[in-house]
């Protein structure tokens, strides 16, 4: 079932204006993940080596965002971060591109995902990585169910995660996310 337009808005105003269920997402198999490395200079070993790292990162990254822990979720972002979207803020009269830091956006969640008993974003097909030394671009298909015992909307989107590895840590540097 796929949400109204006006209640995935909701989701995206509540969070980026004033801006449950805990599912543990589990890793795609290997052979759901992109394996083209155009331009990579690492060996084949540690490229596989990284894979796992980044997945491994991705897939704990949506475990905390559908537990709302907005410690552990935060722990996932680089400094300056920030999560870009375009909606249409109340009162606007048209759409446009909106970005947010990721302190603003865990401030303003109890209006977004924390305003419901059920919130739940998990991945939903095959991540595509490009990698290339310490950067990647992962395509990440992601499900939500968002409601209460009432009613639970869901919807799909893919998330554009930029990732960079420094200090031996892969961290997300920035999200785009759209509807699927």
């Amino acid at each position: 079932m796929r949400a109204p337009r006006s209640t995935r808005l909701f989701l995206v105003a509540a969070v980026l204006a004033s801006s449950g269920a805990c599912q543990v997402v589990s890793r795609p198999p290997a052979s759901k993940v992109d394996r083209a490395d155009s331009g990579s200079t690492r060996g084949t070993e540690s490229v596989d080596a990284a894979r796992r790292e980044i997945l491994g990162e991705l897939e704990r990254y949506y475990t905390d965002f559908s537990a709302r822990d907005w410690t552990a979720f935060s722990a996932h972002f680089w400094p300056g971060a920030v999560v870009t979207t375009i909606w249409q803020p109340p009162g606007e009269p048209a759409l446009r591109v909106v970005t947010i830091t990721v302190p603003d956006f865990v401030a303003r969640a109890p209006n977004g995902p924390g305003s419901k008993p059920i919130f739940e974003e998990k991945i939903d097909g095959k991540i595509e990585l490009r990698l290339h030394t310490n950067l990647v671009q992962a395509w990440v298909p992601y499900a939500v169910r968002f409601g209460d015992s009432a009613k639970v909307d869901t919807w799909k989107g893919y998330d554009a995660i930029t990732l960079m590895r420094h200090e031996n840590r892969w961290r997300i540097a920035s999200i785009g996310y759209t509807d699927r």
